[in-house]
């Protein structure tokens, strides 16, 4: 009997280091709805570092699973169900020892690989973790980056609100350059002097000299120039808050699924130290202790859901999306990468960026807005001519009037000056983002360096080292020369380093979004309107 017991815990052990170690990492691999091609690609140089196959995956946790699944008394098949082994039968659920029911894990091996998130609780028998709500998934449905990043293109309202802004600017740089209307008149003189009263129409013009309406056009369309390009900053933004949602909502997604899987360990934990303690083998601090572990993740479970689903409404919003219940999210979190030349990016950001851009034609603008209001003092001659009838002398006549101010006193200097400042306010604004763009780098430098230094730490050292320990911990704990609750911090370890692999993961995809959208974002924020309307029309009329 004692024998038989200590089998099964063994059995529990190392079937949690399977479930964590196999499961967590291959969920979201392929897509079972509708996934997309790929519409959007990332801007030239991008950053997305490169993400680890889903064979490498799996050819790197088998090799633990080889070495370990001869030695367990069950595994978990790819409905989560336990299968009988060669110690036990499946284990019954516990109802005396106070502790809740656990649900299903999201299953294992080729159902995680699915990236299915939907948990079954069709029957009385079915474990839940209680009172974890299970995210629930629209059924078949399955987005991928692109597929995002596209609907986000289609629906967000701030890029057809500044599409409208460059067709606004574009009709007033039309409006600008049209010449006044001549006007139509009639006169009449002397009318109540009997027989010589006159009578004719006129055709007034006004002619705008100093080639103002031209000039007016080309403020206007350095206006239109830098509306096309805030056009393209926003839809950088967009870009980069979907980029960077997804990633976020993916991780989140990844930690639920890979916690709801260690629940599943945490409940056999239970399970045998409560056998064990029937048998007189172990304590009730070790029944305790495995309660709290139990306790800690499924409070673990019910915050990661908690973070998914908040997620994933904010990438709705951010998409355009109405439907709140989550979907399948089908991608590869990144792995180790090469670390960039930030000098190099910098000076590609600089090249790239629409933000600059727009502030370049805003300096364009500010110079041919100061060259038109120095041609403003050039007065404009308005001639009028009329024809009509003298009943006087009974004979046509003609009128001819030809007229224009005199700057004597208004020379337009004060609109000048202005016209001067804001010329150098636009070209020290364009230090001011080149400094703001090397500002936001460094810190979006800092995050990808960080996340990167600690996914291949956890790469390379750490969930190797976890897994080691994981089975060594089993083989002493077999030799009788380790204690339970030792084997109990060995799972936490292990999980615990799991979550903060996938948590690095994240960050350094998100960091990695943020700098190939050129350090965009506030993909909902409302455009900025550079256009000023058509007043300067109005003062090329008059020569004041």
């Amino acid at each position: 009997m004692r024998i038989k017991r200590k089998r099964l815990s063994l059995s529990c052990f190392i079937a949690s280091g399977l479930l964590v170690a196999g499961g967590c990492t291959s969920v979201g691999q392929y897509s079972h709805g509708h996934a997309k091609t790929a519409a959007v690609s990332p801007p030239a140089g991008s950053l997305a570092v490169a993400s680890s196959e889903s064979t490498e995956t799996s050819d790197s946790s088998s090799d633990l699973d080889s070495s370990l699944i001869n030695t367990v008394a069950y595994h978990l098949d790819g409905d989560g169900d336990s299968t009988k082994g060669t110690a036990s039968d499946s284990i019954p659920s516990v109802s005396d020892s106070g502790v809740e029911k656990l649900p299903k894990a999201v299953a294992a091996g080729q159902e995680a690989a699915r990236g299915s998130l939907s948990l079954d609780f069709s029957t009385e028998s079915e474990m839940n973790l209680g009172s974890l709500i299970p995210i629930r998934i629209a059924p078949d449905v399955s987005y991928t980056l692109a597929d995002l990043e596209q609907l986000a293109l289609n629906n967000n309202p701030s890029l057809t609100a500044a599409s409208s802004l460059t067709n606004k600017s574009a009709g007033l740089r039309q409006q600008v350059g049209v010449r006044p209307n001549p006007t139509l008149g009639y006169f009449g003189q002397q009318i109540a002097d009997r027989n010589t009263d006159q009578h004719g129409v006129f055709v007034e013009q006004e002619f705008v000299r100093g080639n103002k309406l031209a000039l007016n056009r080309q403020v206007l369309a350095h206006t239109t120039s830098a509306q096309r390009w805030e056009m393209q900053s926003q839809r950088y933004r967009v870009l980069t808050d979907v980029r960077t949602r997804f990633y976020e909502a993916v991780a989140a997604q990844r930690q639920f699924e890979a916690t709801v899987e260690f629940s599943q360990v945490a409940r056999r934990g239970v399970q045998v130290a409560e056998d064990r303690r029937e048998a007189e083998e172990g304590s009730l601090v070790e029944l305790l202790q495995s309660q709290t572990l139990l306790s800690e993740i499924t409070l673990a479970a019910e915050q990661a859901e908690v973070a998914y689903r908040g997620a994933w409404q904010d990438l709705a919003a951010i998409a355009g999306l109405d439907d709140p219940m989550p979907a399948n999210l089908v991608t590869e979190l990144p792995s180790t990468s090469i670390t960039p030349s930030w000098d190099d990016r910098y000076a590609q950001i600089l090249a790239e960026s629409p933000e600059l851009s727009v502030a370049n034609a805003l300096v364009c603008e500010k110079r041919a807005l100061l060259s038109r209001q120095q041609v403003q003092m050039v007065p404009n001659v308005t001639a009028q001519l009329g024809a009509g009838y003298d009943r006087g002398t009974d004979n046509g006549m003609l009128n001819v009037q030809v007229s224009a101010p005199i700057p004597v006193w208004n020379k337009n200097s004060g609109n000048i000056s202005a016209a001067y400042a804001d010329y150098v306010q636009a070209i020290e604004n364009v230090k001011r983002i080149e400094q703001a763009i090397k500002s936001r780098l460094a810190r979006a430098a800092q995050d990808y360096d960080s996340a990167l230094a600690a996914v291949r730490k956890y790469e390379q050292e750490i969930i190797p080292q976890a897994k080691k320990s994981l089975e060594l911990s089993e083989e002493a704990y077999r030799a009788g020369e380790l204690e339970f609750l030792q084997v109990l911090i060995v799972r936490r370890s292990f999980y615990e380093s799991t979550i903060r692999q996938i948590a690095a993961q994240g960050q350094l995809a998100q960091a990695g979004a943020r700098v190939d959208g050129l350090l965009l974002t506030g993909g909902l924020d409302s455009p900025t309107d550079y256009t000023d309307g058509d007043g300067i029309r109005g003062a090329s009329f008059g020569g004041q």
